[in-house]
């Protein structure tokens, strides 16, 4: 069984999202018909596990698999910088196509690449993890880090199409399977109450990857974002809520060194953050312990690691890319599944002084 979304974006741009087991076989259905070459853009774990079998589902055209150092650490320019100069040593042009199999940071990665080779070629995700499922594969997001922060440069590039292949999940660690339904649960907390409550009654099915239950879940997610990009695909405004988490969340990652997987990062920033809309304000003190309480169920963290000074969290916060004039702005939620929009948005600057005891707090 599958089921098929379609993502609309206010620039005009539909495309596919599938959710079902062995649907990457089913690629070069969605290449463009006059396509005579692919780009299989992965990193070194993925393309020992998944590149052949993904290879071979490509038919007759040929495949230039090009593989990149596996962690987030790796999603920079150096690399993505010598993915390009391999697709023009391998003569690949405007026809070309980028396949992008992974994780975030393949999709991010390989997204990017798309972008801007050529000026712009059409690319197809493939997520392997269940975050990028859920998150870096939709919404036409590419980028890569920088030794300042998170995603600092990159496009908007939409896909042609997603293809959420179940059997690529299979043998999901327990760590990435977190950073997925941290996502999952930022998703319940912008939109959808009864989301929260039915990912936490499924807590041990999604952990065990049973696959009606990722399927549930994966596209309820997808068509919250899908249904937020389809307002606002640029960031220009009411996108700006699936921030939520993300300020505290990447300059967790950044502080770190990236010990933390990306989505365990976001559930520490979604506690710190609903501690933020409490002390303001916005959200119930009831609210922002339900949404811990859920977090704690479903095995996710609700405060930053220890021995991170909060000193350098702010510093980290004060380069975040959602930054306006030099000062971290805040996606804050007004209850679950309700985001405060204030006079300046969606996303709002919030005194350094009131962060530090939301983060202290935790």
């Amino acid at each position: 069984m599958t089921r098929d979304m379609l993502i609309e974006t206010d620039g005009g741009v539909t495309y596919p999202v599938v959710v079902g087991e062995g649907c990457a076989v089913h690629s070069s259905e969605n290449l463009p018909d006059d396509c005579p070459a692919v780009a299989l853009v992965t990193d070194s774990n993925l393309a020992r596990l998944h590149a052949a079998r993904v290879a071979a589902s490509l038919g007759d055209l040929r495949v230039i698999t090009l593989e990149f150092p596996a962690g987030e650490q790796h999603k920079n320019r150096r690399n993505k910088e010598a993915v390009e100069d391999a697709m023009i040593e391998a003569g690949l042009g405007r026809d070309c196509c980028v396949v992008a199999l992974g994780g975030g940071v393949s999709t991010d990665l390989g997204g990017f690449v798309a972008g801007t080779f050529m000026r712009g070629v059409p690319w197809i995700a493939l997520p392997t993890s269940l975050l990028a499922a859920v998150d870096a594969s939709v919404g036409g997001k590419t980028g890569v880090d920088t030794d300042q922060g998170k995603n600092l440069i990159g496009v908007f590039h939409q896909p042609r199409a997603v293809l959420i292949d179940l059997e690529l999940m299979a043998t999901l660690p327990g760590e990435e399977i977190a950073n997925g339904l941290a996502e999952m649960a930022k998703h319940a907390v912008v939109a959808d109450e009864r989301y929260l409550a039915d990912l936490v009654q499924d807590a041990q099915p999604l952990r065990d990857l049973e696959p009606d239950a990722l399927e549930r879940a994966i596209a309820r997610s997808v068509e919250i974002k899908g249904a937020i990009v389809a307002a606002d695909t640029g960031e220009r405004d009411y996108r700006q809520v699936l921030n939520l988490g993300h300020t505290i969340g990447h300059a967790i990652e950044t502080v770190s060194g990236y010990a933390l997987g990306h989505g365990l990062a976001v559930a520490a920033g979604l506690s710190v953050e609903c501690g933020i809309a409490s002390r303001l304000g916005l959200m119930s003190g009831a609210d922002r312990d339900r949404v811990r309480a859920a977090l704690e169920r479903l095995g996710l963290p609700t405060a930053p690691p220890d021995g991170l000074e909060i000193d350098a969290l702010l510093a980290a916060i004060s380069r975040d890319k959602k930054g306006r004039a030099g000062k971290a702005r805040y996606a804050l939620p007004s209850g679950i599944g309700q985001m405060a929009r204030g006079a300046q948005g969606w996303a709002r600057e919030v005194p350094d002084d009131l962060v530090r005891a939301a983060i202290a707090e935790v």
